[in-house]
């Protein structure tokens, strides 16, 4: 019988399969420092199985990350790069404005000195 994996297990499975890799740990040492089985490691990563509360924190803990982070497919991790780096192009051009309308004319006027 073939069991049926969900979306969340399959992107925290992936997430936490480029945070190894990232940290060039092999599945053995991460299963070590989390103390579980590599196998457990293996079907978390496949996402055949789901962690508990207390291993997702123990994850987090270990590779300095929220648990957003570890949710979140790469598309969305995209898409909210470039939404939070277009709001902040709005926000330095609106207070560039706001700045070069109260100061502009006194640095102006200074730099002719």
């Amino acid at each position: 019988m073939k069991t049926k994996t969900s979306t969340a297990a399959v992107i925290f499975g992936n997430n936490l399969r480029n945070l190894r890799k990232k940290q060039h740990l092999t599945q053995e040492k991460l299963a070590e420092v989390l103390d579980v089985s590599t196998k457990q490691i293996g079907d978390i990563e496949s996402g055949k199985s789901f962690t508990t509360g207390q291993m997702m924190d123990n994850i987090t803990k270990f590779f300095n990350v929220s648990h957003d982070e570890l949710f979140l497919s790469e598309d969305q991790k995209r898409s909210i790069q470039k939404e939070a780096a277009k709001l902040a192009s709005e926000m330095l051009k609106k207070n560039q404005e706001d700045f070069d309308k109260k100061y502009g004319v006194e640095f102006h006027l200074r730099s002719d000195d």
